[in-house]
């Protein structure tokens, strides 16, 4: 479906959308990271390991995907950077793709190396001690041969386990779909594995356990390695396709194998992202761009949206005690106070259903929003303590501007549609049952079933010690899984719903040219208001459908700021006037080439304390050149209309961020609202778009005159609990 596109121009100023195109991209990338631990490579005052120590690291790298593959095969190349010396060893288990990328030999199936030192950011020289054949590094028993062919082979004082693949918090990840369609571990087989690893060796715990994955910085996480390994590190958020800093990290412990797993972990997060060699080398920078030559597209556009945390394992326990007080004591509590802080925590991308908010928030920033509205003394105390807890258990940690909630540990609290579908015995992704070590230890499983069901529960119902690596290898948590599930016939409700009405819109004219502009008024009543959006469609005559053509946040009057994370105050009445003034606009991806430009349907993502500030999705496919094979895809633009980030998703969902060759192609998803005989009421459909084909520059997003025609323009009210309710009036934009 072609239409004419008129483009706007001069716009250096706000559009009525609340989104800035000025095209004008300010950074300074010593401004883009707040809360960094700032760089530390000194010895701990508790030190016990000395410079004689010796060191095995473990590279579990899990490259059997195309979107993962190439940047998997730059870590083992930067890894042969430092290499292997006579108190760190260093060995990889290496599975590829089949189609994958050209170069470090072009074999498939899975190999074994030790890694030695080399320059050579093009090919693996590494020596090769083992060729399996094709494994399925999905299955948690080829991660336990591996490490224990490993520690038996190369002992040493100290155990470094790096993952690497797709990572999706809880749910786990490691996805191999060759050999076995759909393989991947549970974050449970991630927990019983190493506890198997542990017996078969005998060496007590890991100093380190590392992920290098999306999502895994979550205290559920923490809480299924805490027995195995001293101290971990994660991302709260997706991980930038570079990774962690390979060199650099490795390098400090051949520079200094006296540190300990704290000033490693330490490490790992001062050096990520800044440090790492496709940002600091010009040759490995030159590749990475395809010969482009500037790394602008790493340290500009992806960074503001990083996280990176080092986690103290044994400080977990304090951390999980302090807030199974708080789960006690907000109980007590109204529960739309939680619903509140919920909606409005520092949250992370969703790998779950597209249209349900984000339910990884950051536990810090959730505990401030619980300070900030609630006051009674117990709850103060508890929260406190968390707080508290949570600065000794996070020892280091840094973000970067789209992160300022970030406090190092995010946690899962759906909404209650999400709760029914993870929380129900016949799940496929059954929480409690996936993290069985943290439903035993915690309560806030429990809690979670308490907020939508009005189930109570009990200090004794949890149980810390399992968190002790004297129970490394308990693997049975049946019961703490069905405790925490809701009663047979137990009713869901959502503390969060608001019972929400919008009056008819009084729309200022029912026609408008171009260049006009009309204003939309409505009262929205009800309680529990988190964000109020305008909607826009075009109703296409030909196909009789309506295309979803816009859509944006309308600003309260006042915003709210709490640790660096806005977001909207409606104040307490229950009636809330809205106004809104729309120009016809609608948005175009471009290249920068006009005769390119395809028109995009950008999603609003996060509320920002004004428009330059919010960001927002483009839906699509991402087609690799060399392959023709596809992957869903989203790209993030930022409020100034620039690309920050692309992002692919596997068949199971899980995210990671996708390195455009030049020749890839994005096609945008449209959807449209289609009436039939069996769907009077009209159903959505998508449909596939205009393509953009990435070359040496990102896209960004350019706004233009709306299509002469008739238009639905809405008002959409979501509560605390996603609900959405929305009220529609037509316009017509003539020519």
């Amino acid at each position: 479906m072609a239409f004419a596109k008129f483009l706007k121009t001069g716009y250096l100023v706000t559009i009525q959308k609340n989104r800035l195109v000025n095209l004008l991209l300010i950074f300074a990338l010593s401004a883009s990271f707040i809360g960094t631990s700032g760089s530390t490579i000194v010895t701990s005052k508790d030190v016990q390991s000395s410079a004689s120590d010796t060191w095995l690291v473990m590279l579990y790298q899990d490259g059997d995907d195309e979107v993962i593959e190439e940047d998997t095969l730059y870590d083992f190349n930067e890894a042969e950077l430092v290499g292997s010396t006579k108190q760190v060893t260093i060995v990889s288990q290496l599975d590829r793709y089949d189609w994958g990328s050209d170069g470090n030999g072009e074999w498939t199936g899975t190999k074994r190396f030790l890694i030695t030192k080399d320059s050579d950011l093009y090919a693996i020289h590494s020596k090769e001690l083992a060729d399996l054949g094709e494994l399925d590094m999905g299955n948690p028993k080829t991660l336990i041969d591996f490490a224990t062919w490993a520690i038996k082979t190369y002992p040493a004082d100290h155990y470094v386990l790096m993952l690497g693949d797709h990572g999706a918090g809880w749910n786990g990840g490691w996805y191999d779909d060759n050999p076995n369609e759909g393989s991947f571990f549970k974050m449970q087989d991630i927990d019983d594995a190493l506890g198997a690893i542990i017996k078969k060796t005998g060496i007590g715990q890991f100093e380190l356990v590392a992920f290098d994955a999306c999502l895994m910085g979550q205290l559920e996480v923490m809480s299924a390695i805490a027995p195995h390994a001293r101290y971990a590190v994660a991302s709260e958020e997706l991980e930038p396709a570079i990774g962690l800093a390979y060199a650099a990290w490795l390098g400090a412990i051949t520079k200094n194998p006296g540190m300990t797993g704290k000033d490693l972990g330490k490490v790992m997060v001062d050096t990520y992202i800044k440090q790492d060699i496709r940002i600091t080398d010009d040759d490995a920078r030159y590749i990475y761009n395809e010969g482009e030559g500037s790394a602008k597209t790493v340290t500009e556009e992806t960074i503001v949206d990083v996280t990176m945390s080092a986690i103290d394992l044994g400080e977990v326990k304090n951390l999980i005690a302090a807030l199974n007080t708080l789960a006690l004591v907000l109980k007590d509590v109204n529960q739309t106070t939680v619903s509140q802080a919920r909606t409005y925590a520092q949250s992370y991308t969703s790998i779950f259903e597209e249209n349900v908010p984000n339910s990884y928030i950051d536990l810090g920033s959730f505990v401030d929003l619980l300070l900030e509205n609630i006051s009674d003394p117990a709850v103060v105390k508890a929260a406190k303590q968390v707080k508290a807890e949570l600065k000794k258990t996070v020892v280091a940690e840094m973000h970067g501007d789209n992160m300022a909630g970030s406090s190092g540990l995010s946690i899962f609290f759906p909404t209650s549609l999400l709760y029914k579908n993870s929380f129900a015995k016949n799940s496929d992704y059954r929480y409690s049952e996936y993290v069985g070590r943290f439903a035993k230890a915690s309560l806030w499983d429990d809690f979670l079933t308490y907020h939508y069901t009005d189930q109570s529960f009990k200090a004794a119902d949890a149980d810390i010690s399992v968190l002790n690596s004297a129970a490394s290898s308990q693997t049975d948590f049946s019961q703490a899984v069905a405790e925490a599930a809701p009663a047979a016939g137990a009713v869901v409700e959502a503390p969060g719903s608001g019972e929400i009405t919008i009056k008819p819109i009084k729309v200022s004219a029912k026609e408008i040219g171009p260049d006009g502009s009309i204003t939309l008024s409505t009262t929205v009543t009800g309680g529990n208001v988190a964000y109020v959006y305008y909607d826009v469609s075009y109703w296409d005559a030909e196909y009789e459908s309506y295309l979803t053509a816009d859509m944006g946040f309308i600003s309260a009057e006042s915003t709210q700021k709490i640790n660096g994370v806005y977001y909207p105050d409606w104040g307490n009445s229950t009636t809330i006037p809205i106004k809104y003034t729309w120009e016809p606009t609608l948005y175009y991806m471009s290249d920068g080439n006009s005769d390119h430009d395809q028109f995009a349907y950008f999603e609003p993502e996060t509320y920002g304390v004004d428009a330059s500030h919010n960001t927002y999705l483009v839906h699509g496919t991402y087609t690799f050149k060399d392959t023709g094979s596809q992957s869903d895809a989203v790209i993030r633009f930022n409020g100034d209309g620039e690309m920050q980030s692309v992002f692919g998703f596997n068949e199971q969902g899980s995210p990671h961020e996708i390195s455009p060759q030049k020749g890839d192609t994005f096609t945008i998803r449209e959807q449209w609202l289609e009436y039939t005989d069996a769907n009077p009421d009209g159903v959505y459909n998508n449909y596939d778009g205009g393509t953009m084909t990435f070359g040496k520059n990102g896209f960004s997003m350019v706004p233009y005159y709306a299509y002469s025609g008739d238009y639905t323009i809405g008002i959409m009210v979501q509560d605390m609990n996603g609900n959405i309710t929305e009220e529609y009036v037509e316009v017509t934009v003539t020519e």
